[in-house]
C-alpha cells in the first residue's frame, strides 16, 4: 500500500511538474513576445508646457512623464543647471538616461557637455543636427565624421557614449548611395553610436529594419513615433507638418517590425517622441501600445 501510494505521489508530483514546466515556458514565450522597454520620453515632446529657465514648469512636466507610466527620460536643460535639473529628476523619481546638447555646445563647450551629462546621469548624449546649408552635402558630411570622432572619443574617456541622431537629411543620395551611409563609414565605432529617429528614417525613404540589419552594431538608442498613413517620401529637408506625428501603431509604420529587430540588434535605449500638438495625449496612447504590442 505505501508502495503504490508513493507510485501515485511520484506521478502525481510528475505531473505537476510537468504542468508547472508548461506553464513557465508560455509564460515565457508570452513575454518573449512583448516589448520589453525601457519606456522612455524624449522630455521635448512636452516642450509647449516648459518655460525655459522655469523649474516648476520643467518639474510639472518631469511629474507628468512620471505619472502616465514613463520610467526614464532623454532631455536638454531647458534653461536650467544640471544640478537643478537632477534636483527635480530625484525628487520626482525618474532618470535621465541621455541629455542632448546643440552643435555649437560639443563644438565650444565639450567640458561643459560632459559636466552636465554626469552630474543628470546621464550615460549617453546626443546631437540632432549637423549644421549646413541648403542641401547636405558629401563635404559636410566628411566634415561631421571628423569631428564626430574626435568629440566622441573625448567623451568616450569620460565614461559617456555619444550619439548622432537621425533627422531625414543624412539619407540624401550621393553617388547611388545616401549619405548616412558614409557617416556611418567613416565614424568610428567605439566613439560614435547613433540614435534611430524611425520617423526622420522613414521620411526620406529608407526602412527602419533594413537599416538595423544593415549596422547592427551602431545603434544604440531609438526614438519611437508613427507617421500618418500615405504615399511614400523621399523628403530630405528634416522637416515635416507636426500633424504628420500619430500614435503609434495608427501609422504607416510596422511598428512591431522595428521594435523586434531592434531588440534583436541590441537597441539600448527607447524614447517616445512626439511633436504634433496632441503630444500631451498621444505620449499617453504611446506608451499603452508599447506595453501591450505583440512582437
Amino acid at each position: 500500500m505505501n508502495s503504490r501510494r508513493q507510485f501515485l505521489q511520484m506521478i502525481g508530483g510528475g505531473a505537476a511538474g510537468a504542468l508547472a514546466a508548461a506553464t513557465e515556458a508560455v509564460s515565457a514565450e508570452e513575454q518573449a513576445h512583448h516589448f520589453l522597454g525601457p519606456f522612455g520620453l524624449e522630455l521635448y515632446s512636452l516642450r509647449h508646457q516648459i518655460t525655459r529657465g522655469n523649474a516648476d514648469s520643467v518639474k510639472a512636466a518631469l511629474v507628468y512623464g512620471k505619472k502616465v507610466g514613463y520610467t526614464e527620460i532623454e532631455t536638454e536643460l531647458y534653461g536650467l543647471t544640471a544640478k537643478e535639473f537632477r534636483l527635480l529628476l530625484d525628487e520626482v523619481g525618474l532618470r535621465c538616461t541621455s541629455m542632448s546638447a546643440s552643435w555649437d555646445q560639443y563644438k565650444n563647450e565639450l567640458g561643459a557637455v560632459t559636466r552636465n551629462a554626469q552630474a543628470l546621469g546621464a550615460t549617453n548624449v546626443m546631437n540632432a543636427w549637423i549644421p549646413h546649408k541648403g542641401p547636405f552635402t558629401i563635404e559636410e558630411c566628411l566634415a561631421a565624421a571628423k569631428i564626430y570622432n574626435q568629440w566622441g572619443k573625448q567623451l568616450h574617456a569620460e565614461g559617456i557614449h555619444f550619439a548622432h541622431h537621425t533627422h531625414g537629411y543624412e539619407f540624401r543620395p550621393y553617388q547611388g548611395h545616401p549619405l548616412f551611409d558614409t557617416l556611418v563609414r567613416e565614424t568610428k565605432p567605439e566613439y560614435v553610436d547613433f540614435e534611430m529617429d524611425i520617423f526622420w528614417v522613414v521620411d526620406p525613404g529608407q526602412s527602419p529594419v533594413a537599416y538595423l540589419k544593415k549596422y547592427p552594431n551602431r545603434w544604440r538608442m531609438m526614438h519611437l513615433k508613427d507617421m500618418k498613413k500615405g504615399p511614400p517620401t523621399h523628403n530630405y529637408t528634416g522637416g515635416e507638418p507636426i500633424t504628420w506625428d500619430v500614435p503609434l501603431g495608427t501609422g504607416r509604420m510596422n511598428i512591431p517590425a522595428i521594435l523586434r529587430e531592434a531588440q534583436r540588434v541590441g537597441v539600448k535605449r527607447y524614447y517616445v517622441e512626439d511633436e504634433s500638438d496632441r503630444a500631451r495625449t498621444q505620449i499617453v496612447e504611446d506608451l499603452h501600445y508599447l506595453k501591450t504590442v505583440r512582437l
